[in-house]
């Protein structure tokens, strides 16, 4: 499915559609495609500074879902060698993370072996899409049967073109087997690395939705997948309107080695949180809580723990809002976050 065609198809399409690149691009009607205001924000995040959310400056309109695809600035998204930036696919920067608020801390930014390290610069792009219409899609693909009289798996209409042969065989190579396996919109980012062994970028992911959108007629013929505006996948997305943010320089981007689990529940919340923590050995711990400037507004000291613990922080002191709450061991930390209602 990496074949011959499937790179004349991406070729052609960046050849006819390459203004598209420079502009939103919008597949269903009465949609907008939302996009953040181009710019840098005016304070260098990384620790306990987490990014804030990205400004608008067009919002999206009739999407279920509006988040962000995160890139790395300067840094191309590589051909399936992975020897050169990859140019047939769309090229770009490469996305190395999605948020569904943008308020994230740097550190947890991976992709691809792809992440950020102290004075780097990172992107936010907003895309519109449907989760729902992609858990649908892929659902029936996977476990549907083509209409009579060609009874068969749908999974063998993507089996008809060399462009997108074994599409479902090498999604279940990247761990999707099933539609509980698509949760979040980097999982749909999966879906389209089955397409290619070349890494993705905002301009190679409208080329791929593009293709899935181009089998629009095949499937709906056989039964295999409902149309919405003529097309499989509703979606927007402008890959020039970018927020961008740098690391600060002075903030390691270290994580606690040894903890196998740290998380904050409920999420969000009215009041106090529960901290759970599982660690693999003992370590001198203190939780701090900080407001979404970086503000400290509690410290605890916990002492020596191992194993799994859980401990009530006192929330509800706090005004609504999104907080960060941060374990540390003096050598390095891990932070989660948390939103109070």
């Amino acid at each position: 499915m990496k074949g011959l065609q499937l790179t004349l198809f991406l070729a052609l399409s960046l050849f006819v559609g390459q203004q598209l690149f420079a502009q939103a691009t919008t597949t269903c009607n009465n949609r907008t495609a939302p996009e953040v205001q181009t710019g840098i924000n005016s304070y260098d995040v990384g620790g306990t500074v987490w990014t804030p959310a990205p400004p608008m400056s067009i919002q999206g309109v009739g999407f279920a879902n509006v988040e962000y695809l995160i890139v790395k600035k300067g840094t191309c998204a590589l051909d399936s060698a992975r020897t050169a930036c990859d140019t047939t696919n769309g090229g770009g920067d490469v996305i190395i993370g999605t948020d569904a608020d943008g308020i994230l801390d740097p550190a947890t930014l991976s992709r691809y072996g792809v992440t950020v390290a102290p004075g780097d610069t990172f992107g936010m792009i907003a895309i519109g899409y449907d989760m729902g219409q992609v858990q649908t899609l892929l659902d029936s693909i996977l476990n549907g049967q083509s209409a009579p009289p060609f009874v068969s798996p749908c999974c063998d209409i993507f089996n008809v073109s060399n462009a997108t042969m074994g599409f479902c065989d090498t999604l279940s190579n990247l761990g999707i087997t099933s539609v509980n396996d698509i949760n979040t919109l980097s999982d749909v980012l999966t879906v389209f690395d089955a397409f290619t062994d070349a890494q993705l970028s905002a301009p190679a992911l409208i080329s791929y939705m593009n293709l899935v959108n181009s089998y629009a007629t095949t499937v709906n013929d056989v039964e295999c997948g409902d149309l919405t505006d003529n097309v499989l996948i509703c979606y927007g997305l402008n890959p020039s309107q970018v927020h961008y943010y740098r690391t600060s320089t002075t903030v390691a981007t270290t994580h606690i080695d040894g903890l196998n689990a740290f998380s904050v529940f409920p999420n969000p919340a009215a009041g106090d949180v529960q901290l759970f923590l599982d660690l693999q050995e003992e370590q001198d711990l203190q939780i701090n809580i900080y407001n979404s400037l970086g503000q400290r507004l509690h410290s605890q000291n916990l002492g020596k723990q191992m194993g799994q613990q859980q401990f009530q922080l006192p929330t509800a002191q706090f005004t609504a809002g999104i907080y960060l709450i941060e374990i540390n061991n003096g050598s390095a930390s891990s932070t989660q976050k948390v939103i109070l209602r």
